[in-house]
């Protein structure tokens, strides 16, 4: 494909290949807009006029300016550091068949999370909190019916029920009271949090089970690459530094 010249500003040409790479360096959320025909034209004129810019800068002498060579140095020596980690990294890769060795050596780092579900009835009084714990176990009024006629929560809607949740989405004493129960028991007695009094009554519970490797592989590969180019780097840091000479200042 042709490498056509779309602009030349004080010799210095403006090409097709210049306009591509600059469009494939932006944010993919910019990018689509500048690939436009419009687009396009618009980043054009500001390579161009970055263009008449550097051109006057090379007219009151920035060449010779101390403050500005050194920054120039400096971007120099990053974008090189920047290319050369690219470089000697991007050639260290993590298979599937590596990963799934790890996840199937190390099940506890791939638990999922520990859940329950929860029914409860929140009141203000402690006495009628113990008042209903005794009707509920008498069973001479339901969980659920409690719930409709005394919580101030508004799941009383649905007889009380919470839904399910995880440790660490529940204030601690509630949390800590309806984990340690079984599927289908209740409180025996009141549970005291910052909003009042609470009776909970445990309907599910769900271990921490293994979580499928599928749903884990991008998880396990990311955290063993990472691993694996800080072990490379570590060592070849060593390597450089008895490779070139390093001397610091006091």
């Amino acid at each position: 494909m042709e490498n056509k010249v779309l602009a030349t500003v004080n010799g210095i040409e403006i090409t097709d290949a210049i306009l591509d790479s600059t469009i494939a360096s932006l944010a993919p959320e910019r990018r689509s807009y500048f690939e436009s025909e419009y687009g396009r034209k618009q980043l054009l004129d500001q390579l161009v006029s970055v263009e008449l810019i550097n051109a006057f800068g090379s007219e009151l002498g920035l060449e010779s300016d101390p403050q500005y060579m050194a920054q120039v140095e400096q971007a120099l020596k990053d974008i090189k550091y920047s290319f050369t980690m690219n470089k000697i990294l991007g050639t260290i890769t993590i298979e599937e068949d590596e990963a799934k060795e790890v996840y199937e050596s190390h099940p506890e780092r791939y638990q999922g999370q520990e859940s329950i579900k929860a029914s409860h009835i929140l009141v203000d009084d402690e006495n009628l909190a113990k008042d209903l714990i005794t009707k509920i176990s008498n069973e001479e009024i339901s969980f659920e019916d409690a719930a409709r006629e005394h919580s101030s929560c508004p799941s009383k809607e649905q007889g009380g029920d919470l839904g399910e949740f995880g440790r660490g989405m529940m204030v601690k004493e509630f949390e800590d009271a309806a984990f340690a129960m079984n599927e289908g028991e209740m409180t025996k007695s009141p549970v005291s949090t910052q909003f009042g009094y609470h009776i909970i009554k445990t309907t599910e519970k769900k271990g921490a089970e293994p979580q499928k490797f599928d749903d884990v592989k991008e998880e396990v590969m990311n955290k063993m690459l990472q691993d694996k180019q800080m072990e490379y780097y570590t060592k070849l840091m060593t390597e450089l530094q008895e490779k070139f000479p390093v001397e610091y200042k006091k």
